[in-house]
């Protein structure tokens, strides 16, 4: 590791610890304005659409311009959505649709960023310690998803919803810095270790692994939006509980980060992705049917291990299989598949929550996913053992 790495881990978690913010401040709002799991679902399902219509886009970009300048641009850009949405929230004239309108710019950039980012951190890090760097990305992303709405909960409790987003429009400034100091060479030449068989059965690989990890952010993910609804109409919790909920999961992803990042590069990561996304469909059957606070924490704290495992396990399949010259473009894939599949999961188990409830919809899919990822074992095990 080297110290422009860890000078971007810290940058990026103040970032993302603003993003988490921004989440918890965006699904209480909706909530005092709505009350509504489909509108929950609706309005995080505008702000995660666009991981399904630009992360290709992104992944492009990565790959023909200097990746750390689209950072700074687009987190120039996050911060000036950021601070208009505080200023209609704190003007009272925000509303749910507006608030649509607004998560689906702030979407944008994220969509577009993510797979510059990723590709970012192998040119930060290295060939050889991509394995190691993913880990320790994915502990400050946990640190942040446990820090973010901590803080979120109780800012918005004290000062107010605005609070979250203007926090937001501060906390990116250290990344945008950042992008802008530190100089880096894309590695996007072609990788000469490759025979074209082989690039070939790669992408092939990464596309089927890619759609797998889909099935899963379709099916179980979407919990976390739902988490307002069931932290105020089955646990009778404020925002400050509810914030207590969400930071439940960053601190089971703190855990799983630290393992990851301690032991640097796993083998058999198809084989460790599969089992997880099975373990985190049945740990969310399991909170569906528990109706106490406590075991709630315990179980999203284990599926928020869950999450950051198969997120860090899935991103380094992508990162060792595809070539230097289209890193990017496979981030993006990577990135369509994870985060693209939020929103349409958001928006169908959102539109069935606010008929059937919460809880009882979560758990219908998480069943669905534990079907369908037993089967992806037998039935693609080239995908499965690729790497």
């Amino acid at each position: 590791m080297n110290r422009r790495f860890f000078a971007y881990l810290f940058a990026a978690g103040a970032a993302d610890s603003g993003y988490w913010v921004t989440q918890v401040a965006q699904g209480w709002l909706v909530v005092k304005l709505t009350n509504s799991p489909l509108w929950l679902g609706l309005v995080s399902a505008a702000t995660q659409l666009p991981f399904l219509l630009f992360s290709l886009a992104g992944g492009d970009l990565a790959d023909r311009f200097e990746r750390r300048r689209i950072i700074a641009i687009n987190n120039g850009v996050t911060a000036a959505i950021a601070c208009l949405t505080a200023a209609l929230v704190a003007t009272g004239t925000i509303s749910v649709g507006l608030l649509a309108a607004l998560g689906f710019l702030l979407g944008t950039c994220n969509a577009i960023e993510h797979p510059v980012d990723r590709a970012w951190v192998y040119d930060l890090a290295g060939r050889e310690a991509i394995g190691r760097a993913i880990g320790l990305s994915a502990l400050e992303w946990a640190t942040a998803r446990t820090i973010g709405p901590a803080i979120g909960g109780v800012a918005i409790a004290t000062i107010g919803i605005a609070a979250g987003y203007g926090a937001n429009a501060l906390l990116v400034v250290p990344m945008i810095v950042l992008a802008l100091i530190v100089r880096t060479r894309n590695a996007n030449v072609p990788d000469e270790t490759q025979t074209e068989v082989e690039r070939a059965d790669g992408s092939r690989a990464i596309v089927a692994f890619s759609a797998f990890t889909a099935v899963f952010t379709i099916g179980v993910t979407p919990y976390i939006a739902l988490l307002p609804d069931i932290a105020k109409n089955t646990f009778g919790q404020n925002a400050a509980g509810f914030g207590t909920m969400a930071a439940a999961g960053g601190a089971g992803a703190i855990a799983a980060a630290l393992v990851l990042s301690w032991r640097g590069e796993i083998a058999h990561k198809g084989r460790i992705a599969i089992g997880a996304a099975i373990i985190g469909a049945l740990l969310l059957i399991a909170f569906a049917h528990t109706h106490g606070f406590i075991p709630a924490l315990i179980l999203l704290a284990a599926m928020g291990a869950v999450d950051t495992a198969l997120y860090a396990l899935t991103n380094t399949y992508v990162q060792e299989i595809a070539g230097d010259s289209a890193r990017g473009r496979a981030n993006a894939i990577f990135s369509l598949a994870f985060l693209g599949g939020i929103p349409l999961g958001n928006a169908i188990l959102g539109l069935f929550a606010g008929r059937f409830g919460s809880l009882p919809v979560l758990s219908w899919s998480a069943t669905a996913v534990a079907a369908i990822a037993v089967l992806f074992w037998f039935a693609a095990p080239k995908t499965r053992d690729a790497a």
